[in-house]
Order: structure tokens, then C-alpha cells, then sequence
């Protein structure tokens, strides 16, 4: 049989997303993974706590809460919003997923301000979208004009990502306000990392009904593995992302332990001021390495540029992984050249890194 014929068109032209991993060749204790902004600043002891305290309130025979209630209502009563106001699924890949199904089909397009996160782009297209792109300003900034400029009527969202992965700047609010007034579509408004930053919009839900705002518990609560993303829109956009969501589609153990998780906020936002003590030492180490250039952060990772002379992002990362040190090249992407983005870590983690870097430059 070929089964070629019986797949959609979509999946045919679209590649499966990677994420490189050496785990294979190099056991998890020797690496420093500094490429993923997974949050190492967040004890795991605490964190086994919080699970093992959930796995002994959960009945796994059970099916869970449907819709994800209970994560739900604990999200909601944290923002002091009505549980009708949020939405939860596996991870914000899976919010993604939910708002493409709502709002796009064949034909459709979804805006988004590159250089960003490429999830946009790839469930857009799985499901027909085409992807307008516009490119941010040499700062970093949004261009608003041109994101406007390029509107039309088949375009149904616009994706800002703030702080933005990877350049790690905030946008200007006065920007965002100017979209959400302009725009006629759906502004969504990825602060997966904002708790590492100085505000949020999420306060503005009441205010726009074309607002939707996405956030994850990977980054602030160091809660990667356990995949839960939640959207915080207007009652009606709520209203059509639940239609198209499983019964079943965020297990128990994962609700149960984001309540408790919300519950010891006190703790989570210690290790966040811890983060941003560590982004700061890290960024003035940075600026003190010949050959580099550190571009301001407000998220967990910091975003350089290799100025050095005969050296590509990509060999230098390289020579950072054969001492065990893991960062991600971002010189591919437009405005980008030569560019690393790596994760804040720990102490340990931060000194490894700025070792392994200064060696690998000197190479």
C-alpha cells in the first residue's frame, strides 16, 4: 500500500520539528545544559516534593478532571480571573495546536515578527496557514507599521513573543497596545517568559477581547517535564479552544502538582530573583570577554553575537560542546548572525559555561 497517497498535503511538506540532544553519547551528569532554558535554578528536591505529594493525592485509575479543571481553577484563582478566562493543555506547543484549530484553515494567515520561536510557524502551516513574516527592527523592537501594513483580510493571528525568544527582549507595551487596537485578529501574546521580566499584559484580558495571552510552567516553576501551557483570553475565544480540546487532555499528576506548585509561589519567585541575579552576573562577564557582544535580557537566557575575528557561531558552539557545555546557535536566523543564545543557570553552571568559553575562543 502507499501510504504516501492517504497523508494530508500539510504533513507531507511540513519536517518534524528536532531538538538535538548528545544524551545519547554523554551520560546527563557530565553535560552543562545551557540550550533548552530549562530553569536548574529551581531545586529539584522541593520540586520531588511537590510531585511525590500529588502522586499521593491522585487515583491514576481515575480519569482527570476534564479540561484540565483542576489546574484550571488553581491558575485562575492565582490571577484572580474567572476559570471561564483560562484554558490548560500539554505544554504551550499544545496552546498553539488549540488556537490553530480554532482560527486557521486552508488559505489563512498567521503573522508573525522574526526572528522568534519557530512553533508559530510550524503549526501554521500544518494546518494550511501560510506564515507572513515580518522582521523586528535592528533593536529588536516591533515594527508596527509594517505588521499593519501587511494585514489583510484573510489574516486571523498575529504571534508576539515577550520577552522574546530568542533576542530576550521585552516589547514596548505602548506597542502592543497599538496592535491590539489596530489589528483585526487575534493578538496572541506568548509570555512563557515573563515572570523573568518586568510586567505583563495579562492584566488587559477585560479590556480586549482579541487578546490571548500564553504562559507556561516549564520556565518560572522549573516544570519542563511534567508539560503544562495555559491561555488566559476573553470568555468567548475560551469558549471556542475548549470545543476543539480532548475530554482527558492533562493528566492528573500534572493538575495536582501545578496547584501545589502555585500554593509555594513564595519559593518559586525566590529562585526567579535568583535567576535574575545570575543573568546579570552573567551578562557582565560576557561584556568583559574580547570577541563578544550581549545583547539585554529580560527572560532566562542571554542572546550574543560572535564579533571575534574566523569564528562562526556555529564552530564555537561546537568547540562549548566538546567541553560538555550545551548552547544553541541561533546564526541561522535573520538579524541573527552569528549569534548564541544560552540559558541562565546556576553559579556552577554560569562559571562552567564563561570557562569552557573563554577556552573555546582561545582555541
Amino acid at each position: 500500500m502507499n501510504i504516501k497517497k492517504l497523508v494530508q498535503k500539510e504533513v507531507l511538506d511540513i519536517s518534524c520539528y528536532e531538538v538535538k540532544t548528545i544524551l545519547e553519547q554523554k551520560p546527563d551528569n557530565q553535560l552543562v545544559k545551557m540550550n533548552l532554558n530549562e530553569n536548574f535554578a529551581v531545586s529539584s528536591e522541593p520540586v520531588k516534593k511537590l510531585l511525590l505529594d500529588a502522586c499521593q493525592r491522585v487515583d491514576v485509575r481515575a480519569y482527570p478532571p476534564p479540561r484540565g479543571s483542576l489546574a484550571v481553577k488553581a491558575i485562575s484563582d492565582f490571577l484572580g480571573l474567572s476559570p471561564s478566562e483560562v484554558a490548560v493543555a500539554n505544554g504551550a506547543d499544545e496552546v498553539m495546536d488549540l488556537l490553530m484549530k480554532v482560527f486557521v484553515r486552508k488559505g489563512s494567515k498567521v503573522m508573525v515578527a522574526e526572528p522568534t520561536f519557530p512553533m508559530y510557524t510550524f503549526f501554521a502551516e500544518l494546518y494550511g496557514g501560510k506564515e507572513v513574516t515580518v522582521m523586528l527592527k535592528e533593536d529588536f523592537s516591533l515594527d508596527v507599521d509594517a505588521i499593519l501594513n501587511k494585514v489583510d483580510k484573510q489574516t486571523r493571528l498575529l504571534f508576539v513573543c515577550s520577552p522574546n525568544n530568542p533576542t530576550g527582549n521585552q516589547f514596548r507595551e505602548s506597542d502592543i497596545k497599538r496592535l491590539l487596537n489596530e489589528f483585526k485578529g487575534i493578538v496572541v501574546v506568548d509570555e512563557a517568559y515573563v515572570d523573568f521580566a518586568s510586567g505583563s499584559v495579562i492584566d488587559w484580558i477585560p479590556d480586549y477581547d482579541n487578546l490571548a495571552v500564553l504562559r507556561s510552567f516549564s520556565k518560572a516553576f522549573g516544570l519542563a517535564g511534567l508539560r503544562l501551557g495555559y491561555l488566559v483570553s476573553s470568555k468567548q475565544v475560551i469558549n471556542y479552544v475548549q470545543r476543539v480540546v480532548g475530554p482527558f487532555n492533562v493528566n492528573s499528576v500534572t493538575q495536582q502538582t501545578v496547584a501545589l506548585a502555585l500554593q509555594n509561589w513564595n519559593y518559586f519567585k525566590e529562585q526567579l530573583d535568583l535567576v535574575v541575579n545570575e543573568r546579570e552576573w552573567l551578562m557582565e562577564n560576557l561584556k568583559q570577554i574580547d570577541g563578544l557582544k550581549p545583547y539585554p535580557s529580560d527572560a532566562n537566557f542571554i542572546l550574543f553575537k560572535v564579533t571575534a575575528a574566523n569564528l562562526s557561531s556555529a564552530t564555537l558552539t561546537e568547540q562549548l560542546e566538546k567541553r560538555n557545555v550545551l548552547v544553541k546557535d541561533r546564526g541561522q536566523l535573520p538579524l541573527l548572525e552569528n549569534c548564541i543564545r544560552v540559558t541562565v543557570g546556576t553559579r556552577n553552571m554560569n562559571q562552567a559555561f564563561i570557562s569552557a568559553l573563554k577556552a573555546s575562543l582561545e582555541e
